[in-house]
């Protein structure tokens, strides 16, 4: 198989390409990092060691892979594309402590955490369609590494990183910013990929800053969800209307509400993560919600 000598290269990576028969994807939203600065800047953020146990989402034919098997021992690949996956065995095979896992991230990494152990650092140049899918996941099935830095759609990261009144402020940010300390680290242009892109990405770091504990996640996943229903309209509304609702009664909610200071006829979007927290503490103190089922 013919292996790539210039990451940076886009002829390179079209002969590469052709000689080995693969293609690009759209479906898969596969667009290589071809700017060597940025793939540095992402290693650098990395703090890797030679023990660390690290994975990497998307990896493409490796571009950024290669630098980390220079570093560690134990890096774990996680690709959808079959005709990728074949370019990386023959190129990484050799390697000690490479592994390939195919399908679909989302839905394929967790028996790798049970089996395996959770990563100390997730690296990835994530594609733009399921980026969001990919995060929610780790987050919400408690899969926390010391330090994940990865490329997302612009307009994502400002969602990760928008503080509770801003028009971008979410239950993505709720989401994101209950576990992690979001940095923005800078954008991309579309010329730093191949395809370009018709958006700009940015670099971010995320790292857990552990300020929640003993908090009922699953019942702070439900709420938030909620909360964003209807953008415009109040928490009152969109929790009565949402599985809130449904499995609590309006009594116990407007309570705990008052109890942290939070008026029923704001909006979601300008509650920060910490008085949610306080509010289904709140909520949790309750033994009918405490036992309550969150699935």
């Amino acid at each position: 198989m013919k292996l790539i000598q210039n990451y940076d290269s886009i002829s390179d990576i079209k002969s590469v390409l052709d000689a080995n028969g693969l293609n690009m994807s759209k479906r898969f939203g596969q667009n290589f990092l071809i700017s060597s600065s940025a793939r540095s800047k992402l290693i650098d953020l990395l703090e890797l060691d030679k023990n660390s146990n690290i994975w990497e989402i998307g990896p493409g034919l490796g571009a950024m892979t290669h630098m980390v098997l220079e570093m560690t021992e134990n890096l774990t690949v996680f690709e959808i594309d079959y005709g990728f996956i074949r370019y990386l065995e023959d190129a990484f095979g050799a390697y000690q402590g490479f592994k390939i896992i195919s399908g679909d991230f989302v839905k394929t990494w967790e028996p790798i955490a049970l089996n395996e152990g959770k990563p100390d650092i997730i690296l990835g140049n994530l594609p733009y369609n399921s980026a969001s899918a990919i995060i929610s996941s780790l987050i919400e099935n408690n899969c926390i590494p010391k330090i994940m830095v990865v490329t997302v759609q612009k307009e994502m990261g400002q969602r990760m990183t928008s503080p509770p009144g801003s028009k971008n402020y979410s239950s993505f940010s709720m989401l994101c910013q209950y576990v992690f300390n979001v940095r923005n680290i800078g954008d991309l242009k579309s010329g730093s990929f191949y395809p370009a892109p018709d958006v700009t990405s940015t670099i971010l770091e995320l790292k857990p800053h552990n300020q929640y504990t003993n908090v009922n996640s699953c019942l702070y996943f439900k709420i938030i969800r909620d909360l964003f229903q209807s953008r415009r309209k109040t928490i009152k509304n969109n929790l009565t209307k949402g599985w809130t609702g449904k499995n609590i009664s309006w009594d116990i909610v407007e309570n705990a509400l008052i109890q942290t200071g939070i008026s029923p006829e704001d909006r979601g979007e300008n509650i920060p993560v910490s008085g949610l927290v306080e509010f289904v503490y709140s909520l949790n103190k309750i033994k009918s919600v405490s036992e309550l089922s969150c699935n």
